[in-house]
């Protein structure tokens, strides 16, 4: 995503501004945006939320076990695969902080990238798309991760899938939070439920290989069945539950993180 004239930055999701301040601009989860006091507001949000998982959970919160951290890339792969984006690469890696060791993990899906701006808008389909492969690693661990999923995990990744859902919604009139739970969590949960053998196998191959490339990986996510779009399926796990799990908004609170 590039930059370029400050005066078109109305569209929050227009990338191409050289000239912004501090609180116009943000990056999560690979995305950099920009808008008036934008940058300002999402950082504020998304330090309470980390703080108030600390304050509950402490530093557990953010330590990711290799399981999960497989788990977690695992599903981005899975989804990816039934978007119909090819996954270039995907790894799990070690890192030692403070005397703990605990992983990260990165997946690459270069089809992913767009620029979104008033000259070349991007689609509702194209937006949705990315705001369901961001969110796929968490919807990942809430399904198999089980005492392994961290509370901590991902937030940026969920925090862009809220954004991105939110200007999906934007182009269509409709109701952003609705959208983003039955479009896009729900969505993944079922796609995922329905491939779990072959996210179990390539969870299974990071955790001996920590990294997937080439022919094997083209080889697992052939095998990823198509969407079901008529599935149903339950709401699992509620997404404003990190929220509530952090003391930040409390039942009768606005739910919409």
């Amino acid at each position: 995503m590039k930059r370029g004239d400050a005066d078109q930055i109305s569209n929050p999701f227009y990338h191409q501004s050289a000239d912004l301040l501090h609180d116009d601009v943000f990056t999560l989860a690979g995305f950099t945006m920009c808008g008036p006091g934008l940058g300002k507001a999402v950082r504020e949000r998304f330090v309470a939320l980390a703080g108030g998982l600390l304050r509950k959970y402490g530093p557990r919160a953010f330590e990711m076990p290799k399981r999960a951290a497989a788990i977690h890339e695992a599903g981005h792969v899975v989804i990816n695969s039934v978007l119909g984006v090819r996954t270039t690469n995907v790894l799990i890696d070690p890192i030692s902080r403070d005397g703990k060791l605990f992983w990260i993990g990165y997946t690459d899906a270069p089809d992913l990238a767009f620029l979104d701006s008033p000259a070349s808008p991007v689609s509702f389909d194209h937006i949705l798309r990315r705001s369901r492969a961001t969110y796929a690693g968490l919807a990942a661990e809430m399904l198999f991760a089980g005492e392994d999923r961290r509370e901590g995990s991902s937030l940026d990744e969920s925090t862009m899938s809220q954004l991105l859902a939110e200007r999906a919604a934007s182009l269509l009139g409709v109701d952003a939070e609705i959208l983003w739970r039955d479009n896009v969590a729900n969505w993944c949960a079922i796609q995922l439920h329905r491939n779990r053998q072959i996210h179990a196998d390539i969870t299974d191959a990071l955790m001996s290989r920590r990294r997937l490339k080439g022919k094997v990986l083209r080889e697992f996510c052939a095998s990823a069945l198509a969407a079901a779009e008529d599935e149903k399926w339950p709401d699992i796990q509620d997404h404003t539950s990190q929220l509530f799990d952090a003391g930040i908004i409390t039942d009768d609170a606005e739910v919409w993180a």
